[in-house]
């Protein structure tokens, strides 16, 4: 068995190697790609999307949306995403391999890890020894779950987060999700008169055209300021002129009129909003219960 069995594995480290070899012997081509950062960048915008897809639609509470959007920018910064393309970097300042290099490379690849592999594999043991160590069937290994982040730990990686945009962004002030990403990190952060810039800039830099983006700018707006007029209140009408059936736009339009005591308005608003959302979801009971209170205090006036 242990002579198949080391058969099998040299046949495995050959086939390895071809994938290993072959690139180092041929004649390198110039490529352009998408970068680490770009990647990592379009994957969280893609999900940050559906998170508000699941917002607009009633399927997340608030709360829900907010830890899940923590979580996406946590594994953003896990991943590296802010981060410089350091091999965009090397490559640019070292160039290309020689291809003497990558011949040597591919000489003592192929000369030594069949017999490294070969070494290691006597050196732990044979076959029967090896697999010994594998669990009964129907035994399952018990792997420990990672400690969760404590707040404070959360709170250091959001300000090494929102620390590495600003510096990205002192380099490449015209990226707009790099100043969307820097304003929801600061709110966050509870630091709404920064997140309130960065989402400023956002605007100007094309966020303007984005319903939910407009909303979540009016919300911290209306947050620092304790109202919902003013541009608060600009920034709502621009995102149902945009999307009249923007759920969070058509909440704050009726959160709007009660403000202001317009009760028809916000039934109006309301009523349209209940009709976008999913019939059975809390969303949807919050605004039959607004809309039972509109109905009473329109009674009583």
């Amino acid at each position: 068995m242990n002579g198949i069995f080391l058969l099998f594995a040299m046949v495995l480290c050959v086939m390895a190697l071809a994938f290993v070899v072959y690139p180092l012997l041929r004649e390198p081509r110039q490529e352009m790609g998408h970068s680490r950062r770009a990647i990592n960048l379009k994957v969280h915008r893609d999900r940050v999307s559906e998170l508000d897809q699941d917002m607009a639609a009633g399927t997340l509470t608030q709360a829900q949306y907010d830890t899940a959007l923590a979580d996406l920018e946590r594994e953003l910064l896990d991943s590296g995403g802010v981060e410089p393309d350091a091999a965009h970097c090397d490559a640019s300042s070292e160039g290309r391999v020689p291809r003497r290099m990558a011949g040597i490379a591919a000489f003592a690849s192929v000369a030594l890890v069949p017999f490294v592999a070969v070494g290691i594999y006597l050196g732990v043991g044979y076959a029967d020894e090896v697999f010994a160590t594998q669990l009964p069937p129907g035994e399952m290994a018990s792997m420990p779950e990672p400690p969760p982040i404590s707040e404070e730990g959360m709170q250091r990686q959001f300000e090494q987060l929102s620390r590495q945009l600003q510096g990205r962004l002192a380099q490449n002030p015209d990226d707009l999700e790099d100043w969307i990403l820097l304003g929801r990190t600061l709110v966050f952060l509870d630091d709404l008169a920064a997140a309130e810039r960065a989402f400023r800039e956002a605007m100007i830099h094309g966020g303007d055209r984005d319903p939910n983006l407009l909303t979540r700018y009016a919300d911290v707006l209306a947050e620092r300021q304790g109202s919902l007029e003013g541009e608060p209140r600009a920034r709502i009408e621009q995102a149902l002129a945009i999307d009249p059936d923007h759920p969070q736009g058509l909440w704050m339009a009726g959160s709007l009129a009660l403000e202001i005591a317009d009760l028809e308005a916000a039934r109006r608003h309301w009523e349209h909003l209940l009709g976008v959302l999913p019939g059975e979801s809390p969303e949807a009971e919050i605004i039959r219960g607004n809309l039972s209170q509109v109905a009473l205090s329109a009674a009583e006036g």
